[in-house]
């Protein structure tokens, strides 16, 4: 299944959305996994998923196996989940350890990526690996950053600086105190759907009030408003999102630290291209982090923050709980529709489609944000 992606009419796919064929064809994943996936900014994790020294998360991302360690310096490191003799997987799970041991010939790193030593290196010769032998061959490390909690990586090492990338939204998020960000869950999810369907629903509020009905009304989300920040990021606000919904409990949890009047209601998500979903919230936030693995999988990463440290106090055990199940079960109702939508998207009639002007400028934007990063690496 071959698609020109230069052949794709921008100003079709604002009527229509992206074609069919574009959410089904390996080939358009295999140039997706380097003109995506390796160039820009992705996400793969949450800082607070490896709390001690030596904790290491493997993880996968279109044509990437990496693997994020909490270094002895306290720091998230990221490297190639790859040894450097015949690129055999160092790790298949998450782990906590000091030294890493390929299981195919037991070459041995470091948790700071450097090689420990090769058994037998020099054949029958009974010698120590020597250090300028080993210099050369440590774990290959990538470029990183770590940012409200998110681990942010550039495999090709040409972005732009990430303070650069993520500037339009720090700005706008000014009134929000990060620094008090506590993980109350992680929850991993799989997924038989493209990954573009994934942020596509995100992005589109219009559909909360009818498959999530338990957790918004319709009205509540009639002042949506379009959040277009930058080539990268793109997002929605609801002014009044949050003080709309009526109290759940005679004890809320705390709001975020110096939270501005003007904030205390709003609800705001966002699109980070390509694969981070950020939706903050006054009391807590949430991360989605889709990671494709192929055209038609992608395994799915819903962390959830309390915006105040004050609320994993024992006494608001029960707020925290009701929270997390209520943010999984819309997620998990997402998961259980995309999986259908997967069939009938890809479908030739799904090209017939009419997009809405007053719900679907955000996803617009994302399908155009996706077709100029493929069309600038065809040149």
């Amino acid at each position: 299944m071959y698609i020109d992606v230069k052949q794709i009419d921008e100003e079709k796919t604002q009527e229509h959305g992206l074609p069919p064929d574009v959410f089904k064809s390996p080939e358009i994943f295999e140039k997706e996994c380097d003109a995506v996936f390796r160039q820009g900014w992705v996400s793969l994790a949450s800082a607070q998923q490896l709390p001690e020294v030596g904790d290491i998360l493997p993880v996968k991302i279109g044509d990437a196996s990496l693997i994020i360690i909490r270094g002895a310096d306290n720091e998230i490191g990221v490297f190639h989940n790859v040894c450097r003799h015949k690129a055999a997987p160092l790790v298949d799970g998450p782990c906590r350890k000091r030294v890493l041991v390929c299981p195919y010939h037991r070459w041995a790193y470091s948790i700071d990526g450097s090689l420990r030593g090769a058994p037998k290196y020099y054949g029958k010769e009974d010698q120590v690996l020597s250090a300028e032998d080993k210099q050369d061959k440590g774990l290959l490390k990538v470029r990183s950053a770590v940012w409200w909690d998110t681990i942010f990586v550039n495999l090709s090492e040409e972005a732009e600086p990430f303070e650069d990338f993520i500037r339009p939204l720090d700005q706008l998020l000014e009134g929000y105190d990060s620094s008090g960000l506590k993980l109350m869950s992680t929850t991993e999810y799989q997924s038989s759907a493209n990954w573009k369907l994934a942020v596509d629903n995100f992005l589109d509020g219009y559909h909360v009030p009818f498959v999530h009905s338990q957790a918004v009304t319709v009205e509540s989300v009639l002042d949506q408003e379009d959040l277009f920040l930058s080539d990268n990021i793109t997002g929605l606000r609801l002014a009044n999102g949050a003080s709309d919904k009526p109290a759940k409990t005679d004890k809320p949890l705390p709001h975020f630290k110096h939270l501005t009047e003007k904030n205390a209601g709003t609800q705001q998500w966002f699109c980070l291209f390509p694969n981070t979903l950020l939706f903050v919230d006054p009391v807590w936030v949430q991360v989605i982090i889709v990671r494709p693995e192929s055209e038609k999988y992608a395994t799915e990463t819903l962390t959830i923050y309390a915006a105040n440290p004050e609320a994993m106090k024992d006494e608001f055990a029960l707020q925290r709980e009701s929270l997390i199940s209520a943010l999984n079960e819309v997620n998990q109702q997402d998961i259980e529709l995309l999986d259908k939508i997967q069939f009938t998207r890809t479908s030739p009639e799904a090209s017939k489609g009419h997009l809405v002007q007053a719900w679907d400028q955000v996803g617009i934007r994302f399908h155009r944000m996706w077709l100029q990063k493929m069309q600038q690496s065809e040149g």
